[in-house]
């Protein structure tokens, strides 16, 4: 099974068409408004609003879904655990050192709900945004080309290099290969993989660094990009509402200190 770190789903929304810049300056803004409530009612007001947000941007729900079932295992712990661990207020039940106390299940619920509000805020950007894109907002933002570039290689060959790996132990599963055993022991039978595997990636580096050469790596000059990042009215206008937006959570949050 091959896998991608490539989350983005092209499309044409207004969140689509946002510059990147203007995306990381919402997300960065939504991180700081889920730390900064702290009533699992008003965390569950703001997931689902960054669900209704993502939808209205083109995001469909099997995508919703599929970042769903990559944290479900997590909330559901932290659910079952976290009440445990952190008793305060009206005490409902004890077993030993273990507490099941009412403060206990607000804090777990708002601690699932927060981590589900950072991985919603994270997903609207990877969605949205395709990976040149954002590894260019990086560098206009102060990132070094080459700290970008190094980003950029990074999300393009590692899921080549999985599925090398993948192509890899198919191909010896094919003739007869069998890990079996204890962990000693399938580590030892992991060898024969590991070669081929080491082999095609130093194949994989070395066909890369003649391509970066042939495109001029570490010419002196300035360098230039065949598509700039501009603003737009569109950038402006969202940029502006997300900020009011903010500042209007962070007003309530002060005016009653219970969000």
């Amino acid at each position: 099974m091959s896998f991608s770190l490539d989350l983005y789903v092209p499309g044409r929304s207004w969140l689509h068409r946002c510059d990147p810049r203007v995306k990381l300056w919402m997300m960065l803004l939504g991180l700081v408004l889920a730390f900064r409530w702290t009533h699992p009612l008003t965390q569950a007001i703001f997931v689902a609003s960054l669900l209704l947000t993502l939808r209205l941007a083109g995001v469909s729900w099997r995508t919703l879904g599929w970042l769903w079932q990559q944290m479900r295992l997590l909330v559901v712990l932290m659910l079952l655990l976290q009440p445990l661990f952190s008793p305060s207020g009206r005490i409902l039940a004890q077993v030993g050192p273990l507490t099941l106390s009412l403060g206990g299940i607000s804090s777990a619920m708002l601690l699932a709900l927060r981590v589900l509000a950072m991985a919603f805020l994270t997903g609207g950007l990877l969605f949205t945004t395709d990976q040149r894109a954002l590894v260019r907002a990086f560098v206009r933002l102060g990132l070094p080309y080459t700290w970008g570039l190094t980003l950029s290689l990074t999300l393009r060959f590692l899921p080549a290099i999985g599925n090398l790996a993948t192509t890899v132990r198919e191909a010896q599963a094919s003739r007869g290969w069998v890990a079996e055993g204890n962990l000693l022991r399938r580590a030892r039978e992991y060898q024969p993989v590991l070669i081929a595997i080491i082999i095609g990636a130093l194949q994989l580096s070395d066909q890369l660094t003649l391509a970066l050469a042939a495109r001029g790596l570490g010419y002196t000059q300035k360098r230039t990009s065949w598509r700039e990042l501009r603003f737009r009215h569109l950038d402006w206008w969202v940029l502006a509402l997300s900020t009011l937006v903010f500042a209007a959570g962070w007003g309530a949050s002060l005016v009653f200190p219970a969000l």
